[in-house]
């Protein structure tokens, strides 16, 4: 039987069939603006506030202030000072030594007991490496990695452009146990954020592409809602 994690995202795990597969890496993928990170700040609160799981986020660019202004001002409704420091730990790590990362996670998830992880983002890491090849070998080390731990890891990645039609599957998308896109569509005079599930290892999964909301309160995933038109 699989062991699943819920995300605790109403809609999400409903999509996901319950949740993802527990110890599993998700790949959270999309342009600028759509929404991977907050995805990221909501899969580590929802698990401190319903499921009592410690999670930790690793960013690799913003420092840990940033990233909790960040997460404070988007879902501002959410009681973050209760679960900072005690349930949810948010760290930067130089990408200098590709080893500290490994270290780093593999301490609070062995150590302190951490569930969740969030790592933000493969973009930025890629850039460290010189070449293609040492950069595929470093990542497929850190996937298998994550894989013997006791946690359930979301990263995020950036994309070159917010359309589903002229997206193109990256590397790491190949690799990953799952693979969450997300996509901004014109509608009107503002743009739609739409969720598709593309891929997840061992589990059925809905393949329908999904509009959500980001409200003060978090996602707002309506699995039921229909897509009119082409999502390009």
């Amino acid at each position: 039987m699989v062991e699943r994690v819920a995300t605790g995202i109403p809609g999400l795990d409903q999509l996901l069939g319950g949740g993802f597969v527990k110890r599993r890496h998700v790949i959270v993928c999309g342009g600028p603006g759509t929404g991977k990170t907050t995805l990221g700040y909501e899969f580590l609160y929802r698990g401190a506030d319903q499921f009592n799981e410690k999670g930790l986020f690793v960013s690799l660019e913003q420092s840990p202030q940033r990233v909790v202004d960040g997460a404070k001002t988007l879902f501002s409704k959410w009681d973050w000072d209760r679960h900072l420091e005690k349930n949810i730990v948010v760290t930067r790590i130089q990408v200098d030594d590709f080893n500290i990362i490994k270290d780093v996670i593999g301490n609070y998830v062995n150590e302190q007991g951490v569930k969740r992880v969030v790592i933000d983002s493969l973009t930025l890491l890629r850039l460290f490496f010189r070449s293609d090849d040492a950069y595929r070998n470093n990542l497929y080390e850190l996937l298998a990695f994550l894989s013997e731990l006791d946690c359930t890891t979301l990263l995020t990645l950036e994309k070159s452009t917010n359309k589903r039609a002229d997206a193109k599957y990256e590397m790491e998308e190949f690799v990953a146990d799952g693979v969450i896109n997300i996509y901004l569509v014109p509608k009107e005079n503002d743009r739609l954020r739409v969720l598709e599930i593309v891929k997840m290892r061992d589990t059925n999964h809905s393949t329908k592409l999904c509009p959500f909301k980001i409200t003060p309160d978090g996602l707002m995933i309506n699995p039921d809602a229909r897509m009119f038109g082409e999502v390009d």
